[in-house]
């Protein structure tokens, strides 16, 4: 033991006389810190998958998770500060060994046959993060700012300013969020990605005693120094000064604001492209990888010019805004990079004044506590408070009118003169905006997205007419904003709108339809008079849909009927007397929507009954009987919730079918190619594959609310398929590429229609 404690010594010893070496250990021991924290976070939300999808709610409750848990590893570095160095080392290795511990990572330690899963999913799953991953993220989170504090004690050159630190970790973290999805995923399944990950924490734990042991054999006095400059100038550092007084109230509610701005507007970009512009796969790493390498750049040495960069923003901004009070979600190729290029420029400015506003190393602790603080009342603003206050994404516009608000001025700006009448132009605007609202309303004038553009622009550009004063510009925006409400919209007269966790469920009215709409996928259309129980849009009996009920009622199969996704119910339409057709739906709201608007009253079903919760968990605890034909359609939204298409989800859909049943999956999307998804699955289940592409043509009546759709049938039984081709012989077999997806390993690039 002598020897060895001996051997050790003298290693550490050798390290700190080299002070290359100590830079390595805590850059390295930093980054890795980072990689982790990040890679957890979407490995996290592999395992969640089978439970509750990938909405975007989904999205933001992780993130408000692991914010807050962010801010438990941030209140723990800095209390320990405020010990000496052994005892902190004692401390922080006892919560290192519980994170060992509490692995390997696992999301099924939660019940799933728990009320909370239906009834409420925000807490379901913050209760299965705390338990799957809690621990382990709690003492990740430690790791940033307590490097940076302990290498500031070093009696080292570069512990004067230990926030070059801060940049290796957010490099850390850029790398983590385009490697997950470009080379972990791919390769590795969630079991092999959870083994990984806790031999790279192993790793981390010694890295991280290296680094205390040398902070106890080699540490100094840590040095009070200024290392910002002024906030709000956008100039250079100023130079540096002994004996910095502690930061103030006032100081500390900088840090926090300019914080909670780009995180809340992280989650809002996210939440509205991926529901509203164009949900296609991953596209939530872009925000988040802009977000984390704005720090890099922001805390690095280069020279950002904040108030430039800031005019471009607001300029950015304002069309941005125009844009969300049309309601404008096309052409997807223009305002998607539009919404990232405002994020990217607004995550560089509010950070920027951020890293111009730190305090002296020995409030680093204090300047990380107040930033997660920020950053986790972003996600709490996000993902709690908005969808019990806003109908829609509201948050996102009002945020970024803030972030045009926090921009900094040149000095130029500073010394243009105030003139008087341009102090009128946010009155203006607002006044222009309501004007204009009132007209269209008492005329009961219907525009279209161009003259939108006009009529909304003039008021959003004498607003912008200040963009040298922000504040006098987010005032004119907030007027032009808050005028909007009187706004009916372009696409129709919304007559229902509700936010629940899962998304915004709507009814848009037209002269003869209702539809329900999410973002831009129409999810159901029916009449508004109908005799009947007329279904249409993917539904009509012309197409998929027409053949296969025909097949099914003319077959000796059971009269009952499971549907996956309800939307408005238009199933409901093609069932008998004699039917029993239950639907699965994960969100109750929209089994309200579908009972008060879709034709289910109409429906000549002899019963019909609605299962609230994912399909898979109430399938797997079902013991009704088998059904004679079972539909999955929760694939025409761009979101798709994979775990609906894995072997084991298709093993299950034919356990719960009676032998000779039929499988049907509607797989219309945008973005995904789900065929290949599926000719796989018919192999892995040994049964026969058909598929209808019902692609528009002259025939299709577009007054008939007719829409093309991509149906696919599977069934064992080998007369049914020659049934079917029979009825319809557009039903036709697919051979080509198969892709295999399973709960542990799905890569959703490989489905993607490039």
């Amino acid at each position: 033991m002598t020897r060895s404690g001996d051997l050790t010594r003298a290693c550490f010893e050798g390290l700190q006389g080299r002070e290359i070496d100590v830079v390595v250990l805590f850059t390295l021991t930093i980054f890795l810190s980072a990689l982790l924290l990040f890679v957890v976070q979407p490995m996290a939300g592999k395992m969640l998958l089978p439970f509750l999808g990938g909405t975007p709610g989904v999205w933001n409750t992780c993130m408000m998770f692991f914010q807050a848990v962010l801010l438990g590893g941030y209140l723990w570095a800095h209390g320990l500060q405020r010990l000496r160095p052994r005892r902190q080392l004692v401390l922080h290795g006892g919560l290192l060994l519980a994170a060992l511990l509490a692995l390997p990572l696992s999301m099924t330690r939660m019940d799933l046959s728990s009320p909370l899963l239906s009834s409420y999913p925000n807490l379901w799953l913050l209760a299965a993060l705390g338990l799957g991953v809690g621990l382990p993220f709690l003492a990740l989170s430690t790791t940033s700012p307590l490097i940076q504090a302990w290498f500031a004690r070093l009696d080292h050159r570069r512990s004067r300013d230990p926030y070059f630190l801060y940049a290796a970790s957010n490099a850390g973290s850029l790398l983590a969020l385009v490697g997950f999805p470009l080379l972990v995923e791919p390769i590795f399944g969630v079991r092999a990605q959870a083994s990984l990950w806790s031999g790279a924490f192993a790793l981390l734990v010694a890295l991280l005693v290296g680094c205390g042991v040398l902070t106890l054999r080699g540490g100094a006095q840590t040095r009070d120094v200024e290392v910002g400059a002024p906030d709000g100038e956008d100039g250079q550092v100023a130079p540096t000064r002994a004996s910095v007084p502690g930061p103030d109230a006032r100081s500390r509610g900088r840090w926090v604001l300019y914080a909670f701005v780009p995180s809340s507007l992280m989650l809002g970009v996210t939440s509205y492209i991926s529901t509203d512009v164009a949900a296609f796969p991953l596209l939530w790493v872009i925000p988040l990888a802009l977000y984390t390498g704005s720090f890099i750049l922001v805390f690095s040495s280069l020279r950002l010019s904040l108030a430039l960069m800031g005019r471009v923003m607001s300029l950015v901004g304002v069309a941005l805004l125009v844009a969300w009070i049309m309601g404008a979600t096309h052409p997807a190729w223009l305002l998607l990079p539009l919404h990232i290029v405002f994020f990217g420029l607004a995550a560089l400015v509010i950070h920027g004044r951020l890293a111009r506003a730190r305090p002296a190393a020995s409030h680093l602790t204090s300047f990380y506590l107040h930033m997660s603080i920020g950053g986790l009342l972003g996600g709490i603003f996000n993902s709690l408070l908005a969808p019990m206050i806003f109908d829609r994404i509201w948050e996102y516009p009002l945020v970024m009118i803030l972030a045009c608000a926090l921009r900094p001025q040149s000095e130029a700006e500073r010394a243009d003169p105030d003139r008087r009448w341009k102090r009128a132009a946010p009155v203006a605007a607002t006044l222009l905006m309501l004007a204009t609202m009132g007209a269209l309303r008492i005329f009961d004038i219907t525009i279209t997205q161009i003259s939108a553009v006009l009529l909304f622009g003039i008021p959003a550009a004498i607003a912008y007419s200040q963009v040298e004063r922000p504040r006098r510009l987010a005032l004119g925006l907030l007027g032009v904003l808050a005028a909007s409400t009187f706004f009916p919209g372009i696409a129709g007269n919304v007559i229902f709108k509700e936010r629940t966790f899962f998304g915004t469920v709507q009814i848009a009215e037209s002269a003869a339809h209702y539809r329900m709409v999410h973002g831009g996928t129409v999810h159901g259309q029916v009449l508004k008079e109908d005799p009947g129980c007329t279904p249409l849009a993917y539904y009509h009996r012309q197409g998929p849909m027409g053949g296969l009920f025909e097949l099914y009622h003319s077959s000796e199969l059971p009269r009952r009927v499971g549907v996956i996704g309800l939307g408005l119910g238009s199933h409901a339409c093609y069932a008998r007397s004699e039917d029993e057709m239950t639907f699965y739906e994960l969100d109750p709201t929209v089994i309200e929507v579908a009972k008060r608007y879709g034709p289910l009253k109409r429906s000549p079903a002899g019963a019909l009954d609605f299962v609230v919760g994912d399909a898979r968990i109430q399938l797997q605890q079902s013991d009704a009987e088998p059904y004679g034909l079972l539909i999955v359609d929760a694939f025409s939204s761009d979101a798709i919730p994979v775990h609906l298409l894995t072997v084991e989800a298709f093993a299950l859909y034919v356990s719960r079918m009676e032998r000779g049943g039929l499988l049907a999956v509607h797989i219309s999307n945008r973005y995904f190619d789900l065929l290949p998804v599926l000719r796989r699955q018919a192999r892995e289940q040994g049964i026969h594959l058909r598929v209808l592409d019902d692609a528009p043509g002259a025939e299709i009546d577009v007054n008939a609310a007719r829409q093309p759709s991509t149906w696919v049938v599977l069934t064992e039984d080998r007369l049914a398929i020659e049934e079917l081709e029979r009825l319809d012989p557009r039903w036709a077999r697919s051979e080509g590429r198969e892709v295999l997806w399973t709960d542990d390993h799905a890569n959703v690039l490989n489905a993607w229609r490039r």
